[in-house]
């Protein structure tokens, strides 16, 4: 998950809407035991709030985190204890979402051997690199595709938690993608959608940042959706018209597809009026009826307390 993608895509997308459509309507809130403590929430559709922590395990980690219904967890950084922090984030009445890279490939991902050269997104005839030293790997290869969906058993699963928060699609949106190869990606998007559908019928997807090309193929075989980068200030100026274009087209295609809306920002600039411009954040993601988390300092650190 990359804010510099929020650049990348408003130099491809032509100028949006004018008018924002309102998102998926909030929906009823959990609820609550006789003793008054909370029951753990159904669905993604059921949770009032929700936050993102892709860090290692902390003596506090479970503490920080129970108070939002929704958690996205990276078990892989939690490493020895993610099976027991996870347990714990049950206990306490939360949904757990576990983290999965289904296009970029880094050093640091544990099966790496597993993905072979010849899987590689080829651009110019090199391997292609979206962002930083991340490789690509093609989502037109059926035994990448077949990998990953076992991924999602043995590195999100398994650890126990309750559905995948799937990360790096949206550099399928990149304009530095030639057209033909996005083509490709696209077709084999939709083929591992339908894969990790049947395969995992009882568990949930979340996608994120997949706000273009790749909202429609994706659309059927979601159940929400992550919006980062949903800075107040890309709701002013130049850029507002992109942004409530991009609400439009996410409200038609939940139209068709129901899906829920989690808008994410995080900052590395906090200042004093960041609980102002927080507050804003979550005004505007109130108003489209979409579910905000906003945190500073970088996803690693522990959220800060549930609004």
């Amino acid at each position: 998950m990359k804010s510099h993608l929020f650049a990348i895509l408003c130099v491809s997308l032509c100028a949006a809407a004018s008018a924002a459509a309102a998102g998926p309507a909030p929906v009823a809130a959990t609820s609550s035991s006789a003793d008054g403590a909370r029951r753990a929430p159904r669905t993604v559709g059921d949770v009032r709030s929700w936050c993102l922590y892709y860090g290692g395990w902390a003596t506090n980690v479970v503490d920080r985190l129970a108070p939002y219904e929704l958690v996205v967890v990276d078990p892989a950084a939690l490493g020895g204890k993610a099976d027991e922090t996870i347990a714990a984030l049950h206990a306490r009445g939360c949904l757990v979402a576990g983290y999965l890279s289904c296009f970029e490939v880094a050093k640091w991902h544990r099966y790496l051997d597993r993905v072979k050269p010849e899987w590689r997104v080829k651009v110019d005839g090199r391997n292609w690199v979206p962002w930083g030293a991340n490789e690509a790997a093609s989502l037109a290869e059926p035994e990448w595709r077949a990998l990953l969906v076992e991924l999602m058993r043995t590195e999100v699963f398994d650890h126990g938690c309750d559905g995948v928060f799937m990360d790096t699609l949206a550099d399928l949106d990149n304009p530095k993608l030639p057209e033909e190869e996005r083509t490709r990606q696209l077709d084999g998007l939709g083929a591992f959608a339908a894969a990790y559908d049947a395969a995992y019928p009882d568990k949930f997807f979340i996608a994120n940042w997949t706000l273009q090309r790749t909202l429609p193929v994706l659309a059927p075989h979601i159940d929400a959706l992550c919006w980062e980068d949903f800075e107040p200030k890309h709701f002013e100026g130049s850029a507002s018209g992109w942004m409530k274009g991009i609400a439009k087209k996410l409200a038609a295609e939940a139209a068709k597809h129901p899906f829920r809306v989690l808008t994410l920002w995080n900052t590395d600039a906090p200042g004093d009026d960041l609980p102002a411009r927080q507050a804003k954040m979550r005004e505007i993601s109130a108003g489209f009826g979409y579910l905000p988390f906003c945190t500073a300092g970088g996803y690693h650190r522990l959220p800060p307390a549930a609004p």
